[in-house]
């Protein structure tokens, strides 16, 4: 309870902080020209343009949805409130997001991760380029979207799949602003960590007939961005180690944890996403109007890693201290050269397509009857091809010692110099890659029927889905992937050159070797090379298949770990609205009922380890021999009822009692339910197998809402709500330990396991400060805290972990915000307590994240009445992501992202 409330009161100091930074903004409005100040200043102008107007907006959702909602809305056409679609949702109570590369791309709803959170754009599902059903929010670029809303409370007309939230994202349409519009934007965005300032640009167009019964909307955003990431990491740590000191079969040190590795890491990478939509409205008649929309997004991603790393053998440690949660905080390295210093180069490409074409009709035969028929489809595409490369140097003669410093960053020292090329030996290598596409076709059919008196509505409808995710994976074929593993070809040095990798997170200024790829694969197929392996038949092996692969490393077809998972699935609902007035008190109730029919297909390829040869002079290495991949099949079917039930009642105009109660379902993510087999071999004791489980069964959860909100005024409020889950059917990773050809095995397998309640509370506050005077009646703020508990609690003291829910945590926002005449001002303070990632990470280890606070600040100042100019600053004071495993000073990974800052032009008609 101490750390809770010393947390809390972190976020307060911070929070506080944040307030500080815009309190001296109405000062700036005094000092406005004289032509802004002229400008007019009645409660209509505030209300309808910028923040106000965003926030008002959103408020609006809130008031008249009977359910527990939250959303956010755009500034105005092409202007949402943050750059980033998930760093926006981030400011909604309850919602937290996972970062890659400094930016929104996952998640997180009441603790519920990507994977339980259905994502809908126009209330249609959008195909994802994951392997599972997360969704990328950063594929999206936010000039794209007019608005989103968090559904936390489900009824029967919301499609299933999200026991955390539904998420809607809508784009503009055309005929919600009759006339011509045009709104662009032209920006330049630096990333701290980079030297280089790249481009960003939009723009919006609508326009629609004198009629006003046909629009079009058009819509275009493209970005770049250039990073520099570092990073420190461990690659999770090796539990339930007994060193033998001098091998003597004596254990000197029992049950204890020591890193994986250690590596320094710079990542270079160029990011570059354009994106479009095209919306069509035409009203055919009174009675017919018919939209088109069509969506197109490409992220890719270019990068380039440099790591300089040390990987651990429990086999080759002479000396060792550990503390008293048994992690090793010193170690010692023989002197026989069984520690190399690693010169690793790998890249993490990505080039991800998504679009959605979709189709609607509303027919309306008379004043009670509506008819609503959607089609659309959605195809996601994630095609790349990787590197890892690894070259070494043996520290023979010295003896490498490893210190964990706490409260600072791991070491390893007494090495040899990382520029040094004079015994650079080849190790391994591999190149992968392949292809993730997913497809989702749906047909979605609504009727509603209004009545007079207590039942004012009863809709009925049906859903039909079909999705199927293919998986094509790439892969180096054998041997050439492992044929250098023990580090024994010397190889020539005029083929590297040294990498300045400067000071990563205060490590120092630090340099290693890099290399040019093309030369070291030539050489690789080299007879100087290929014959210091010293065995014939394996030489004569590697040349065959080097020469049928084009002299080359290439990946191919792997048929082991690609295959497909297909899923055609119905649902039916039926819903009655009531609505009505006690003692003058408006009231409002809605009751349904959705069943959910579900059957799934999984393909794949089946192969069996038959043989592992050790590495002659590497025990961190073995060679695997498989059997010709066999072809399966699995089929599975369910269905399930989805009652729900939700009420409002108005206690007085402003103040609403609300509250829920529903059963929903997530189907299992699609990455559990392939029935490939995959090996991971690391010896001495990090190898692993891994598979899918076709017959896991969905996600169900019971859900209970009450809310209380007071809505103080056009743009401010006061909410608290709380929140239970009854949840079961949760699937866990179930890890068994195995021995396979004298190497040690965990065996992880996906199982329906466990039960678990999930429960906490929300508080919110908005409010602007209307009724102060000029210029102080242009401040604004808002906060929010959210509070998540469960029944099953992650427990340390526990030498294996079985079962936890995953992602819970604490959750908490802040923001500043003034905008009068010209000026537009905000600063955001958005905080995620410490959380549990996963049971089953790396090496089978539970990993966790630290807690993170992060500052943004954004302003404009508008010109004249159409061109503004504008600046953003995101992660402002460049705070670092650090994640551990168990205890706090068992580090996986400490990682800098930088600081971006943009700045721009932006122009309406």
């Amino acid at each position: 309870m101490k750390d809770s409330h010393r947390r809390g009161g972190a976020f307060l100091l911070h929070g506080a902080s944040a307030l500080a930074l815009f309190v001296a903004a109405p000062a700036l409005a005094q000092t406005a020209p004289s032509g802004a100040a002229a400008q007019p200043s009645t409660v209509d102008e505030i209300v309808v343009t910028g923040t106000r107007a965003s926030l008002a907006r959103a408020l609006d959702v809130k008031r008249n949805t009977v359910g527990v909602v939250d959303s956010i809305a755009a500034e105005d056409i092409g202007k949402f409130p943050d750059q980033n679609v998930a760093e926006s949702l981030q400011r909604i109570t309850g919602v937290s997001i996972d970062r890659s590369g400094g930016e929104g791309k996952f998640i997180t709803v009441r603790g519920f991760g990507p994977e339980f959170n259905t994502v809908l754009l126009n209330n249609r599902l959008l195909a994802t380029e994951n392997a599972g059903r997360e969704f990328s929010f950063d594929i999206l670029a936010s000039e794209l979207i007019s608005g989103a809303e968090v559904y936390k409370s489900s009824d029967a007309v919301q499609q299933e799949g999200g026991i955390g939230s539904t998420v809607i994202v809508r784009t503009a349409r055309p005929l919600d602003r009759p006339g011509y519009h045009f709104a662009g934007s032209a920006a330049g965005k630096t990333d701290s960590t980079a030297d280089r300032t790249t481009p960003t640009f939009s723009m919006v167009a609508s326009g629609s007939n004198e009629a006003r019964d046909f629009g079009a909307l058009f819509s275009l955003a493209y970005d770049e961005r250039d990073s520099r990431a570092t990073n420190i990491n461990t690659g999770g740590w090796i539990a339930g180690q007994n060193l033998d000191f001098n091998g003597d079969k004596t254990i000197d040190l029992a049950n204890v944890a020591l890193p994986r590795t250690l590596n320094y890491t710079v990542e270079n990478s160029h990011r570059e996403r354009i994106g479009g939509t095209l919306a069509l409205d035409w009203v055919v008649n009174d009675k017919l109007k018919l939209t088109a929309d069509a969506l197109y997004t490409q992220l890719r991603v270019n990068s380039r890693s440099n790591q300089l790393g040390y990987y651990t053998d429990p086999g080759d440690i002479i000396s060792a201290t550990a503390n008293e949660n048994g992690s090793v905080t010193h170690f010692v390295r023989s002197a026989s050269g069984g520690l190399a210093t690693d010169q690793i180069v790998f890249d993490s490409p990505r080039d991800a397509k998504t679009y959605q074409l979709a189709l609607h009709a509303r027919y309306t035969p008379d004043d009670r009857s509506v008819l609503d028929v959607d089609l659309s489809h959605s195809q996601a595409t994630d095609q790349n091809k990787s590197v890892f490369y690894v070259i070494g140097s043996r520290n023979t003669g010295f003896n490498p010692t490893f210190d964990l410093n706490a409260g600072g960053l791991p070491t390893m020292t007494n090495v040899l110099s990382p520029t040094d090329p004079s015994r650079l030996v080849l190790h391994c290598c591999s190149e992968r890659g392949g292809e993730v596409t997913d497809a989702v076709t749906q047909l979605n059919l609504d009727y509603r029927r209004d009545f007079e008196g207590v039942l004012q509505t009863v809709k009925v409808g049906g859903l039909a889905t079909y999705r199927k995710k293919d998986i094509t994976s790439l892969l180096t074929p054998d041997p050439l992937g492992c044929f250098y593993c023990g580090y024994y070809a010397s190889m020539p040095a005029d083929i590297t050159s040294v990498f300045h990798a400067g000071n990563i997170l205060g490590s120092g200024d630090m340099s290693w070797l890099d290399y040019d790829l093309a030369k070291l694969v030539a050489y690789y197929g080299s007879d100087a090379a290929i014959s210091q392996r010293g065995n014939p038949a394996a030489e004569a092996a590697f040349r065959a298949v080097y020469s049928a692969n084009n002299n080359s490393l290439s990946p191919q077809y792997d048929a082991q770990g690609s295959g497909s998972v297909a899923e055609t699935s119905g649902a039916i609902y039926a819903q009655a609205e009531f609505g009505g007035y006690h003692n003058d008190h408006r009231w409002s109730a809605i009751a349904g009922l959705r069943y959910v029919y579900t059957d799934l297909t999984a393909d794949g390829n089946s192969r069996q380890l038959l043989s592992l040869t050790p590495v002659q002079g590497d025990p961190t290495s073995a060679t695997p021999v498989y059997s010709p991949a066999v072809p399966v099949s699995e089929n599975t079917t369910y269905g399930y009822l989805l009652p729900s039930i939700s009420a409002r009642y108005n206690i007085t105009d402003d103040i609403v009692l609300r509250g829920a109660a529903s059963r929903t379902l997530t189907r299992p993510t699609l990455t559990n339910l392939r029935v490939a087999k995959s090996f991971d071999i690391r010896p001495p004791q990090s190898s692993s197998v891994s598979s899918g489980n076709p017959y896991l069964k969905p996600y169900l959860a019971w859900n209970a809402d009450v809310g209380l909100d007071w809505f103080i005024g056009r743009a401010s409020y006061a909410s608290i709500a709380a929140f239970y889950k009854d949840v079961s059917n949760f699937v866990s990773l179930v890890t068994t330990e195995t021995e396979l050809f004298g190497y040690k095995f965990m065996d992880t397998r996906p199982a329906n396991a466990q039960s678990a309640e999930v429960y906490g509370f929300e508080a919110a506050v908005q409010y602007t400060f209307d009724q102060l005077p000029a210029p102080f009646d242009g401040l604004g703020v808002s906060a929010n805290y959210t509070k998540v508990e469960s029944s099953i609690g992650f427990d340390p003291s526990l030498s294996s972990q079985t079962f936890n829910v995953e992602g819970l945590s604490d959750t908490a926002n802040l923001v500043g915000f003034y905008e009068k005449g010209p000026i537009q001002f905000r600063v955001a303070y958005n905080w995620r307590d410490k959380f549990l990632r996963r049971t089953f990470g790396a090496n089978g280890q539970p990993e966790n994240v630290n807690a993170y606070g992060q500052y943004d600040l954004s302003g404009s100042y508008k010109v004249t009445e159409n061109i503004s100019v504008f600046a953003e600053a995101i992660n402002l004071t460049n705070k670092h992501n650090r994640s551990y495993s168990i205890y706090e000073e068992r580090l996986i990974q400490l990682e800098d992202t930088g600081r971006r800052v943009t700045v721009g032009v932006r122009a309406t008609f």
